[in-house]
C-alpha cells in the first residue's frame, strides 16, 4: 500500500537537508519535483519554496530496500527530520 505525506513549514534548508538524508539511503531527488525510483523505493515529490510546502505521495518500498527499511519507518524518518528543522505534518 503506497503512502502519502504532505508538510508545511519546510524552509529551503530543510529541504536541503531531507535530500542529504534520503540520499543516504541511496534516494536522490533532484530539484524541488519529480519521482523517486531508486532501489526499490517509488515515490513522487513536490516541494514549493514560496508556500514552503512538500507533497510526498505514491510512496511505496521494494526490494532490496525492503531488507533495510519499509514504507511506515520511512514515513516515521521523514516526519521525524521535517519537524526537527520546524516543518510540520498535515492531514
Amino acid at each position: 500500500m503506497s503512502k502519502r505525506a504532505f508538510y508545511t513549514g519546510v524552509t529551503p534548508e530543510a529541504y536541503n537537508e531531507l535530500k542529504s538524508k534520503l540520499q543516504t539511503y541511496g534516494m536522490n531527488l533532484q530539484g524541488n519535483s519529480g519521482r523517486i525510483d531508486e532501489k526499490g523505493v517509488n515515490a513522487n515529490f513536490n516541494y514549493d519554496p514560496d508556500a514552503k510546502s512538500l507533497e510526498i505521495s505514491d510512496l511505496s518500498v521494494g526490494f532490496p530496500a525492503s531488507m533495510m527499511i519499509n514504507s511506515d519507518s520511512l514515513m516515521q524518518r521523514m516526519n521525524e527530520m521535517i519537524t526537527k528543522y520546524g516543518g510540520r505534518a498535515e492531514g
